[in-house]
């Protein structure tokens, strides 16, 4: 083990390398090189010309990788971290250098591409999916010890979000960027800058923690609603795509509805038939049937259902209502937050 001048050891460099293995066995080699390099995981390489490589630099508090890859899919389950050999949990904040990560945890569903970070929890499940070659550096921190110094406490709040890397977060991330890049060649310097790093990984989840507790909760769900207006055409938009789409988790999203008088799907369905009311008025020439899928309906026979049920007429006769009134009713816009 290489020492310093003053006695303490120098970080331990291990670099993994599919080159390394014996032409067949890349794929086995990468798997074991991921369960020596972060926590037990189930890897499935995609494709046959597969290849990655990955230095690791093992600190006292915390670790700090380099990872390049082909694409691949990985899967960590309840069965996994009941099997691991694990003595702790561990946060992972990845800095994605370049290709898109897909991660999945805590009901969340997040991309993260080049220049952003998103976090994932060792001790719940995850699934991540690059479907294209990919470079990241990884910072590992223990989870509880990462909280605490933060002064924040441990929840599922930052998982699977995308963050970007502006600002004084940024900064961080800058830092651990280059000190990843650079470990190798200067681990004399990188040795000097450990107990730094270890109290900017803590100040990293303090400024995301503070970021997201900052958001009022009426913000949140004009957020929310925007995203809904948008995304009104979508047949499938229910409230776990929702909730992916705005970083939260499900249970998050009910929240914000409470209290409103109307839940999350109800508040989608007004909003759908508000849209429908407009383009009945405004655009006589529409066909129904064109109406209901393009307010999100699944079928014209849904669509007459609940149009229905909201105004007790059919949109038929909602449409000559408003022309035999001579003028389209005035929209009101909605003001909740």
């Amino acid at each position: 083990m290489a020492m310093a001048r003053d006695g303490s050891a120098l970080p331990r460099l291990t670099s993994f390398s599919t080159r390394d293995a014996p032409h067949g066995d890349e794929i086995d080699y990468w798997r074991q090189a991921r369960r020596e390099a972060y926590v037990s995981v189930r890897t499935d390489p995609v494709g046959s010309a597969f290849g990655g490589d990955i230095t690791l630099g093992d600190y006292a508090d915390f670790r700090l990788s380099t990872k390049r890859a082909r694409p691949e899919e990985v899967r960590r389950s309840a069965c996994d971290i009941a099997q691991g050999r694990e003595d702790e949990d561990y946060l992972y904040l990845v800095f994605q250098q370049s290709g898109d990560l897909l991660v999945e945890q805590a009901g969340r569903r997040t991309l993260a591409g080049p220049g952003s970070l998103v976090i994932y929890d060792s001790a719940e499940p995850f699934h991540l999916i690059a479907r294209d070659y990919y470079e990241q550096v990884v910072l590992e921190l223990p989870a509880d010890d990462a909280f605490s110094l933060a002064g924040v406490n441990r929840s599922d709040d930052l998982l699977a979000r995308t963050f970007d890397c502006g600002g004084a977060s940024g900064a961080v991330a800058a830092f651990f960027v280059h000190l990843a890049q650079r470990q190798d060649g200067d681990r004399l310097g990188a040795h000097h800058l450990e107990s730094q790093a270890t109290a900017l990984g803590a100040s990293l989840i303090g400024l995301l923690a503070s970021g997201r507790c900052a958001l009022p909760e009426s913000l949140r769900r004009t957020e929310a609603l925007a995203y809904m207006r948008k995304h009104l055409a979508d047949p499938d938009l229910d409230a776990e795509a929702i909730a992916g789409g705005l970083h939260l988790s499900r249970r998050t999203l009910f929240r914000l509805f409470e209290g409103t008088g109307e839940s999350v799907m109800a508040r989608l369905r007004s909003l759908r038939l508000e849209r429908a009311r407009l383009m009945l008025r405004t655009q006589p020439g529409k066909q129904v049937s064109t109406i209901a899928l393009e307010t999100g309906f699944s079928s014209s026979v849904h669509f007459y259902r609940a149009f229905r049920t909201v105004t007790g007429m059919t949109p038929s006769e909602y449409r000559e209502a408003g022309v035999a009134g001579g003028a389209a009713s005035p929209v009101v816009p909605d003001l909740e937050t």
